[in-house]
């Protein structure tokens, strides 16, 4: 029997627009509008059957894992984050996992470690390779302008939630008070490096961020910025970046981008770009400095992913 719902991941509390792109890129395939179920609560959904694509990262509640029988996955560009691989792969959770296998996987990373559990699983690349330009503009239109869109956020100085107490949040709050300083130094270093680089292009530039505070945009605001995001990186001459979603919707849309991989040295970052970095230019802000400015050769997406993409959620829509 078929079901009637399509669904696709909402997330109600993200402050990344890279969320909310993952969602877009669900979404566009299907006719009707889909239902939008919220990543951290899967396990609370009691309605009717839907068939849900489970693409982007997992997860911030690993205790909300598996997710409600009600839902039928489609596991597409599935990101398990060392963060929650323990609470996600405990015996339920690899249970759930082998019951939808093969898992359609976001990154090497994650092929990896589920392969370590005895699942069936297979490199899928980001589902956002699958956006078309022509959906955001019109493919006739003359690209203009360098975006830059959060270059080297993580190189910013964070503060630790102080609402948390104990031992290792107390530490924690104490190692960033002190690295604090450099980081903002390391921070000036390699934007002066970036800035002095695109100075050399003759292209108007144009910096916005990624990142939208949700205490200040509502859901469907921060739904429209992204939207908004991707005809803007659809109509650039180039993109620069250190957010993947940026940097893969460009790849889908022709766009040469530039990835600054700045910051991206521990481990819950890395995996994320494990096999992904292979689809556009990446180097560090040191690299830049007396570097001559050029567009970067963009690699055209490869057929095989994007014809695996249709196979599999074609077979999963029609059955």
């Amino acid at each position: 029997m078929r079901e009637s719902k399509a669904g696709v991941l909402a997330y109600p509390n993200s402050n990344n627009l890279g969320d909310f792109i993952q969602s877009i890129a669900a979404a566009q395939w299907f006719e009707g509008p889909p239902l939008f179920l919220d990543r951290e609560a899967l396990h609370l959904y009691q309605g009717q059957k839907v068939k849900l694509f489970m693409n982007g990262w997992f997860m911030e509640a690993p205790k909300n894992w598996p997710p409600s029988e009600a839902i039928r996955p489609l596991f597409i560009s599935f990101h398990l984050n060392p963060t929650a691989e323990k609470g996600l792969l405990k015996p339920e959770g690899i249970s759930y996992l082998k019951k939808h296998q093969p898992i359609g996987c976001r990154d090497l990373y994650t092929q990896t470690i589920l392969e370590r559990h005895g699942i069936r699983a297979y490199f899928s690349g980001c589902l956002t390779l699958s956006l078309k330009r022509a959906l955001f503009v019109n493919p006739n239109q003359k690209r203009k302008g360098i975006l830059v869109v959060s270059p080297l956020e993580r190189l910013l100085p964070t503060h630790t939630n102080t609402k948390k107490e104990g031992i290792k949040e107390a530490l924690l709050s104490k190692i960033q008070s002190v690295k604090q300083p450099f980081k903002a130094k390391q921070y000036k270093q390699a934007m002066h490096l970036l800035q002095t680089y695109l100075a050399q292009a003759e292209d108007e530039i144009h910096y916005t961020s990624q990142l939208m505070d949700p205490k200040g945009y509502s859901e469907q605001e921060r739904s429209k910025a992204a939207l908004d995001l991707l005809k803007s990186i659809a109509s650039a001459k180039m993109v620069v970046t250190s957010r993947i979603h940026t940097a893969l919707p460009a790849v889908a849309f022709n766009t040469p981008v530039l990835f600054l991989a700045d910051g991206l040295d521990h481990i819950n970052q890395k995996s994320r770009l494990d096999g992904i970095d292979s689809f556009f230019y990446s180097l560090q802000s040191k690299d830049l400095k007396n570097k001559p400015f050029e567009i970067p050769k963009q690699k055209p997406v490869s057929s095989e992913i994007l014809a695996r993409f249709e196979k599999e959620i074609t077979d999963f829509l029609n059955t």
